[in-house]
């Protein structure tokens, strides 16, 4: 499946309760079949995905930049695969603060970002 059908599901699995006093920029970026990046915004129970093309100065867009193959973030999205497992086996890289990391697991997943 495509990255922006897959990153499609993840908004889809927002949960505006669980990030209601959250406040974090994060950076996904997919690899693999039509993989791109992206800004997730969460601000205050809102959140928005917005497409990110580096501009090469080296600025670092976001609080914590999560990167994972479109086929292993699918898995996770639908159950096969928790993304902690996938975060402590490599799978699933983040750079950045691994606290803000783990606040996207209630937000977008039932058990086990």
């Amino acid at each position: 499946m495509p990255a922006t059908q897959i990153i499609d599901q993840l908004q889809k699995c927002f949960k505006p309760n669980a990030a209601r006093n959250v406040n974090a920029t994060y950076l996904i970026s997919v690899r693999g079949d039509e993989g791109g990046n992206w800004l997730v915004k969460i601000k205050d129970g809102q959140c928005e995905f917005t497409p990110y093309e580096a501009n090469g100065n080296g600025d670092k867009p976001a609080n914590c930049s999560i990167s994972v193959d479109a086929r292993d973030l699918e898995s996770i999205i639908n159950g096969r695969m928790s993304a902690m497992t996938a975060a402590l086996s490599g799978v699933l890289s983040i750079d950045g603060e691994l606290g803000l990391a783990m606040q996207l697991i209630p937000i977008f997943f039932e058990s086990g970002f």
